[in-house]
């Protein structure tokens, strides 16, 4: 008997965000397939922060680089936004080197049997150098974004990138930015959409939570609170003028949470609105609360595919979003499956979530174009893709 097939996945921290919710999924989807030994090689250990941690799958072999106290103390303090100046400085200066370290000789014992690497947030290019099996990167955020226009940081990513046998996008237009940005990769970039099991997430939401909030109707929003990507200000601006304007009653709920909160707070405040907004913090369920929503509104300055979009196609929810790059526009059909509207329009965010809530024969529209985009986004949709990128077809 032939041995399993070794997948190995590559991931710098386990935290709450997008990528880790994508990751579990794809750990899900080949643990339970006894062809495969599955393992996920983590740089450095982040304690209570991983807090999907518990979702990985028990038969997927977890590998910490790093998971001492000291080398990682620190690295969780600035994921919390603890950390004083000087233990930034030290972390930055005397730990970060260390667990450098740590995590090439980590990764090169892992992969030793590996018959795929698969870098699932693109950092790992440095210690991949020896590697002999099939690497494939995945890239989950704009090419553009991550370069900024400067010359040397694209020359550089871009012979980062040719380590790779296989550089996964996760939206067409993030390919086309790839092709643009490095044409001599063309070749190696390929579009795969985030999957999710959909049973998986209609079961989820139908746990009640036990929150008096929940009764009540109640727009949703789910991102992290950083402006620095996300645009929750203008969503907020947006908010001002639905209750003012059209004097819409329902709440505004923001789940997550991140650096931008108290300033969001504040801004809610000086707009009038902040009895009606209610940051609910981070939820490791947010499916009932989707499904329970009225309406899901995404803000944002650029993504990669927001996977609370797909949560919410899986949901058949009305949808309105940025058109941001990348994701949105393309996951939501371009309009047909959730209204969109330009980056930092308040007033025409205002107006798109005012026409969902009240326009039937337009709800009746994006519903039924929810409910058929959402299969593109499931692992039978993408498997055969898959299966080829990873040369496991004829498993």
């Amino acid at each position: 008997m032939s041995s399993p097939f070794h997948l190995v996945f590559l991931v710098s921290g386990l935290l709450d965000g997008g990528i880790e919710t994508v990751l579990i999924e794809y750990l899900k989807h080949f643990s339970k397939d006894k062809k495969f030994k599955v393992t996920l090689c983590i740089a450095k250990a982040m304690g209570e922060l991983e807090v999907y941690k518990k979702e990985i799958p028990p038969t997927v072999n977890i590998v910490y680089c790093s998971n001492t106290k000291l080398l990682t103390h620190f690295a969780q303090q600035r994921a919390l936004r603890k950390i004083s100046k000087l233990g930034k400085l030290f972390d930055e200066i005397i730990l970060n080197p260390i667990r450098r370290y740590q995590t090439r000789r980590g990764i090169q014992q892992v992969i030793t049997d590996a018959d795929v690497v698969i870098d699932f947030d693109s950092c790992a290019y440095s210690h991949l150098k020896s590697c002999t099996a099939k690497k494939i990167a995945y890239f989950h955020f704009s090419f553009k974004q991550r370069v900024m226009q400067d010359r040397r940081r694209m020359e550089r990513l871009g012979k980062e990138l040719e380590r790779y046998d296989k550089i996964v996008t996760i939206c067409e237009a993030m390919r086309a930015e790839g092709e643009q940005l490095f044409p001599h990769l063309k070749e190696k970039l390929e579009v795969i959409y985030n999957p999710k099991f959909q049973k998986d997430v209609q079961d989820k939401a139908k746990v009640r939570p036990n929150d008096n909030r929940f009764d009540q109707p109640f727009l949703l929003a789910i991102e992290r609170l950083e402006e620095s990507q996300k645009d929750i200000t203008t969503l907020l601006k947006a908010y001002s003028i639905l209750v003012k304007t059209y004097q819409h009653t329902e709440s505004l709920y923001i789940i997550g949470k991140g650096k931008s909160e108290n300033e969001l707070r504040e801004l809610a405040k000086e707009l009038g609105v902040e009895d009606k907004v209610i940051f609910l913090g981070f939820m490791p369920n947010p499916y009932p609360w989707i499904k329970r929503s009225k309406l899901l509104v995404h803000s944002a300055k650029f993504e990669g595919l927001p996977t609370v979009l797909i949560e919410g196609l899986m949901l058949n929810k009305l949808i309105v979003a940025t058109d941001c790059p990348t994701g949105p526009g393309e996951l939501l059909a371009g309009g047909k499956a959730g209204l969109l509207v330009p980056v930092g329009d308040a007033q025409a965010l205002a107006t798109a979530i005012h026409q969902a809530l009240t326009d039937t024969d337009l709800q009746k529209q994006l519903l039924k174009g929810a409910t058929e985009r959402a299969f593109d986004f499931t692992f039978t949709a993408i498997e055969a893709k898959l299966n080829r990128i990873m040369c496991i077809e004829a498993l």
